[in-house]
């Protein structure tokens, strides 16, 4: 079997990720769930510390179900792409406004503005794996949530 031009495959794989960030944005996570490996994997240290490796899409998919219902009809816009071999690098601007619970943080009715920057590696036309990098704290302060309370007695 003869394997595709390396610029084949990158546009494929740019064109699955262009795919799967629309389903995402529109809140379709069956449409955003057959584009991931069954062995998908997620890295962000920008996360509390249970939630910097993710491991199965399953548990993916409850975070992006949770991360939804705290911010329904948030919109994501990409603005920068390249492909390298089987990765996919891409920056994007996300804006939603916090109107219900999310990762146990209670609506704050604030609106947010991150900038992620993602890469993700595919396999066999799925995605395998995604490494994301965002200013947790600037979210955080947008909506209101940090510097955190303090204590009582503190």
């Amino acid at each position: 079997m003869e394997k595709a031009p390396v610029a084949e495959v990158e546009n494929r794989n740019m064109a699955v990720v262009r795919e799967t960030h629309a389903a995402l944005t529109r809140g379709d996570l069956e449409a955003f769930r057959i584009h991931l490996a069954p062995d998908y994997e997620r890295h962000c240290q920008a996360m509390p510390p249970e939630l910097q490796e993710m491991r199965g899409t399953e548990r993916f998919l409850a975070f992006l179900e949770d991360f939804l219902t705290g911010a329904p009809g948030y919109e994501d816009t990409l603005s920068q792409m390249i492909a390298q071999g089987d990765k996919v690098a891409y920056v994007s601007t996300m804006v939603g406004t916090h109107t219900g619970p999310m990762g146990g943080l209670p609506a704050t009715g604030r609106t947010f503005t991150v900038v992620n920057i993602v890469i993700q590696r595919l396999a066999g036309g799925k995605i395998a794996e995604t490494w994301v990098s965002w200013d947790n704290v600037a979210m955080l302060s947008q909506l209101g949530l940090f510097p955190p309370p303090a204590s009582e007695g503190g």
